[in-house]
């Protein structure tokens, strides 16, 4: 309820933000607005934002104090009840109000991130107390400096940091490759390591997070933080958040200042776990990590389990059992006890799947990719679903919306394993993924309906190399005023580790692609993200190493490729 009011404010806010912008207001287009910060009413805006700055704080400490009056109310009651079963309805109750809780607190960060963003963009020299208080414009970072927060296109652009336009680029970095904690943040050089599997994730301000398994340590998980200083990045000490569980099949996402991570107790088919953990405040160095309990997703899994995180603190746990003919998506609640399931899903429930992968379209949408199994070769009229995608989103009143519309692409081509997705531009994404029986590493642009989720493929497959291919692996390229382009990394068979870029017409089409080296070698496991200055972040595996390569925007983009669809 809280953060309706905070959003609904806001709103109101923002159209009197366009009025301003307005040199005529009755004349006002609200999508077509140009006007900058010199047609601004400069006293207008000032005075509604000071207003607006005022009411956020009225209502925030209004809020905090109703929600810990009716927590404190909740437990006391619990308390008096002790084991009683009224006891678990309270607890429910306790949950939904701290639920209520963060996304007023939420609401209420974005209310001020607004205030901060317009009071920049409208000439303030003052800027913010931190970058959690500012919304960038495309291709532009927040920088912090003495207590200071400011927005600044990145390199390529020029502009305010809140409208950045293509200007002429500098010669081309070449990044090295860095080993992950070669020594530690307290000084002294860690064990040698055997690592196998590895995941990399965003977290916090200006953080990193990197999850293995240590072959070596009897394939326990251990995580290390880092910290980007320029083209370099100090990691901390490894710290261990399996216990003395193996930790097959990892998957760590970050979530603001917390962490998810998502392993399997054995190499085979052994239990899933989920564990939470969360940047402890209480480290001046920001390298430390308090680990939760783990949580039990199921006590029989195969494959790998995906994570999707959402906001709030919330994510989406997305798991197969090999027994079972659909996959299951668990929503969770990241918190300080640990964590909370908010309910259960299921998707593909025709046969069992595997190979999955995910790419967010929206803070609160997303599409999972799979490999269907496919059915016995003595049932005569049925597809094969071995390249599928469902689409999954939080609905207004906080479930899980799972879409009914099963998404297959080459019904009829066996042996489709290695995938990944990524997003390109608004509503369209880009599926990659090997096909066994081709030999071949394809991709495929989908478009994804924003009102029925109806996915449809746009154009034929692109076939991006040919030949075995150990891996496949996408980064989301979310294009904004720049030109839209996909980024696929493959692994063949003997060879240097690729990646493929290609740009994408107006039209929604595969352009020409262009070959970039990015690891200048053959990796066992290689992970990814997009930094918010527009590089690239590889994190790979490599002779039991972990190790990290910078790749930069002008390496990862599509301007220098021909438009030609291909």
């Amino acid at each position: 309820m809280a953060g309706n009011v905070f959003k609904h404010v806001a709103s109101c806010f923002q159209v009197m933000w366009l009025v301003a912008l307005a040199p005529n207001a009755g004349a006002l287009d609200a999508n077509d607005v140009r006007a900058g910060p010199q047609d601004l009413d400069v006293n207008y805006v000032a005075e509604m934002l000071d207003k607006l700055q005022v009411f956020i704080k009225k209502q925030s400490y209004v809020t905090h104090e109703h929600f810990n009056s009716e927590l404190k109310r909740l437990r006391g009651t619990m308390a008096t009840l002790g084991d009683a079963p009224d006891s678990k309805i309270l607890q429910r109750a306790v949950q939904s109000t701290e639920m209520e809780r963060m996304e007023a607190e939420a609401a209420a960060l974005e209310a001020m991130q607004y205030y901060h963003t317009v009071r920049a963009a409208s000439g303030s020299t003052g800027g913010a107390p931190s970058c959690d208080f500012l919304t960038c414009g495309h291709h532009a970072v927040c920088k912090s400096e003495q207590d200071r927060a400011f927005c600044e296109c990145v390199p390529c652009f020029s502009g305010d940091g809140f409208t950045c336009r293509p200007s002429k680029c500098l010669a081309e970095t070449v990044y090295a490759p860095q080993l992950v904690a070669p020594y530690s943040a307290s000084g002294t050089k860690p064990d040698p390591m055997m690592a196998r599997d590895v995941s990399l994730s965003s977290i916090g301000q200006n953080g990193l997070v990197v999850a293995v398994r240590d072959e070596q340590r009897g394939n326990r998980g251990f995580l290390s933080i880092g910290r980007m200083k320029s083209n370099e990045i100090i990691w901390g000490d490894w710290q261990l958040f399996s216990g003395e569980s193996q930790a097959f099949d990892l998957t760590v996402v970050g979530m603001g200042e917390r962490l998810l991570i998502a392993y399997r107790d054995s190499e085979k088919k052994g239990a899933g776990y989920l564990v939470s953990g969360q940047l402890d405040s209480a480290d001046l160095t920001g390298f430390k990590v308090q680990m939760g309990q783990p949580y039990l997703l199921h006590k029989s899994l195969q494959q790998r389990v995906a994570l999707v995180a959402l906001s709030a603190s919330r994510a989406v746990c997305l798991h197969a059992a090999a027994e079972k003919k659909a996959g299951n998506a668990y929503l969770v609640q990241a918190h300080a006890g640990g964590i909370s399931l908010l309910g259960k899903y299921h998707f593909g429930g025709e046969a069992p799947i595997s190979h999955m992968a995910t790419a967010k379209l929206s803070e609160d949408s997303f599409v999972v990719a799979y490999r269907q199994q496919p059915p016995d070769s003595h049932e005569i009229g049925l597809t094969s679903k071995e390249l599928s995608a469902t689409w999954m989103g939080i609905s207004d009143d906080d479930f899980l919306i799972v879409s009914p519309h099963q998404f297959t692409l080459e019904p009829d081509r066996p042996d489709m394993y290695h995938r990944d997705v990524a997003l390109v531009s608004q509503n369209l994404f880009a599926y990659s993924y090997y096909s066994g029986s081709e030999r071949k590493t394809k991709m495929s642009l989908v478009h994804v309906d924003p009102a029925s989720h109806l996915m449809t493929a746009v154009g034929d497959p692109v076939v991006l190399s040919t030949g075995y291919n150990s891996l496949v692996g996408a980064v989301s390229l979310p294009a904004g005023p720049a030109t839209p382009s996909t980024f696929t990394y493959i692994q063949p068979a003997g060879a240097k580790s690729i990646a493929k870029v290609c740009g994408v017409s107006s039209e929604g089409r595969i352009s020409a692609c262009k070959d970039v080296s990015w690891a200048e070698a053959e990796v066992e496991t290689a992970t990814s993200i997009k930094l918010p200055d527009g590089r690239l972040l590889f994190a790979f595996q490599k002779e039991g190493t972990v190790q990290t390569r910078f790749l930069s925007a002008e390496e990862a983009s599509a301007q220098d490729i021909n438009m030609a669809v291909v």
